[in-house]
């Protein structure tokens, strides 16, 4: 594992806990089922042989990863006494760097983006193009930067598309580096690419990078060719997968309803007791010792009961034997 992405995630887990700290919950189901699944995903020549999950199509329209956090989608809330979490940089609208620490700031500073101190790597993948032996492939290179200017960085805006961040503007650099160049590469049937053709194009990238590393705010740490796959092996939508699926805003987690835990959390004086005939059973003797779910439970199946499974022909059967 590289130092920068061993620093991204220590600050990301720092972060999480000081956010947790100083934030209320938004939502009456904020509450997170402590449940996950992470599939081993088996991995060929640098990328993954096998999609993990399917993709909503919005996540189709991404055109680059990044271990930076200046893309989440919830910005830090500001109100009063704020503390910037280790490893981290704000950018405020007006223009203002919050660095590590505590700061005092009115509630209406609102947050442009959250620079890492650190070193951040992202990943570009070119559109299937036709390399110079007629063969599709989509082109991959991983960029490693650190950001210089964190004010410039954050406030930067793409003449072209107008959209904010110098990091996004890098990962348009490569983007384009890679459809120029893809027509005079040697990848054959196999889509394989050679070192010489990878370490040229690996330069050319890093030199269009290192021409705008001042007015982006950003200095180039290196470049990787990963490869020039051919397109039937869908290597986009493999790496898109291997991040968690879109959640909407006010999605309960693993799909609970938003009540979920309120009869678990609700206070005993706000609710009715039935006794005697008028008691609701909540977890009735079961006829049978098979069970329907898996052991253990995943998910919220931990209070589900347990449906008897079996040949319908020996259904007295087993009544009887009970």
């Amino acid at each position: 594992m590289r130092f920068s992405a061993l620093t991204t995630l220590v600050a990301r887990q720092q972060r999480s806990k000081a956010v947790a700290a100083v934030q209320s919950v938004r939502f009456s189901h904020g509450l997170v089922v402590p449940y996950a699944h992470v599939a081993v995903t088996p991995f060929a020549n640098g990328v993954p042989s096998e999609q993990v999950r399917e993709l909503h199509p919005v996540e189709k329209k991404w055109d680059f990863w990044t271990s930076s956090d200046a893309f989440l989608g919830a910005k830090p809330s500001i109100g009063g006494l704020t503390q910037v979490p280790f490893g981290e940089v704000w950018v405020l609208e007006n223009g203002s760097v919050l660095k590590e620490g505590s700061h005092f700031l009115l509630p209406f500073s609102k947050v442009r983006a959250v620079k890492n101190v650190h070193p951040i790597s992202f990943g570009v993948v070119s559109p299937a193009l036709k390399s110079a032996d007629g063969v599709s492939v989509n082109a991959y290179a991983v960029v490693y930067i650190k950001v210089t200017d964190f004010a410039k960085s954050a406030l930067y805006v793409d003449p072209e598309s107008n959209n904010f961040d110098s990091e996004r503007a890098a990962a348009k650099i490569v983007k384009r580096t890679l459809e120029q160049n893809v027509s005079s590469l040697q990848v054959g049937n196999a889509g394989t690419l050679s070192d010489a053709s990878a370490a040229s194009l690996a330069e050319k990238i890093e030199s269009a990078l290192k021409a705008k590393e001042s007015e982006y705010g950003i200095s180039v740490e290196g470049v990787e060719i990963r490869g020039a796959f051919p397109s039937h092996q869908n290597i986009p939508d493999k790496l898109r997968a291997l991040d968690p699926p879109l959640l909407l805003e006010h999605q309960a987690g693993h799909n609970l309803a938003p009540d979920y835990w309120a009869s678990v959390l609700t206070p005993a004086f706000f609710q009715k007791y039935k006794y005697g005939n008028r008691k609701e059973v909540v977890t009735p003797a079961t006829v049978s010792l098979e069970w329907s779910i898996p052991s253990p439970p995943d998910y919220h199946h931990f209070n589900e009961l347990p449906r008897q499974t079996g040949d319908p022909a020996d259904v007295k059967k087993i009544a009887a034997a009970h």
